[in-house]
C-alpha cells in the first residue's frame, strides 16, 4: 500500500518537473515573440515607398489587426499561461504534500502493529 502512494509521488514530483520544462520552454518563446514584434510593422510606409490614403489605411490594419493582438498574446496571454502553470504546480506540491502523510500515518501503523505483535 505504501508503494501506491510513493509511485503516486513521483507520478505527482514527474509532472511538476515537465511543467517547469514548460515554463522555461515558454520563457524561450516569449522571448523570441517579443523579438519578432517589430516585424508587424514591417516594411515601413514611407512617403517614397508607399503614401496616400491606401497606405494610411494599410497600416491602421497592420497597427489594431496584427499589432495591438501580437502584442495581447506576448503579455497577457503568456502571463495567463504562467498563472496557469504555476496554480497547478501548487496543486500537485498540495497533493504530494498530502500523500506523504499517508505515508507516514501507513508507516507508523504498521510500526505500532509490529510493536503490538512483538510483545
Amino acid at each position: 500500500m505504501i508503494s501506491y502512494y510513493q509511485m503516486l509521488m513521483e507520478e505527482k514530483r514527474q509532472q511538476i518537473r515537465r511543467l517547469n520544462s514548460c515554463r522555461g520552454e515558454l520563457q524561450g518563446k516569449q522571448g523570441e515573440f517579443q523579438q519578432n514584434e517589430l516585424k508587424c510593422m514591417e516594411p515601413e510606409l514611407t512617403p517614397k515607398t508607399w503614401h496616400g490614403n491606401l497606405a494610411s489605411a494599410f497600416d491602421e490594419i497592420r497597427e489594431t489587426g496584427i499589432k495591438t493582438p501580437y502584442q495581447d498574446v506576448s503579455g497577457p496571454q503568456f502571463d495567463a499561461a504562467y498563472t496557469a502553470i504555476s496554480v497547478k504546480i501548487g496543486e500537485l506540491e498540495a497533493e504530494i504534500a498530502s500523500l506523504e502523510s499517508i505515508v507516514a500515518q501507513l508507516r507508523a501503523a504498521e510500526a505500532a502493529e509490529r510493536a503490538a505483535n512483538s510483545r
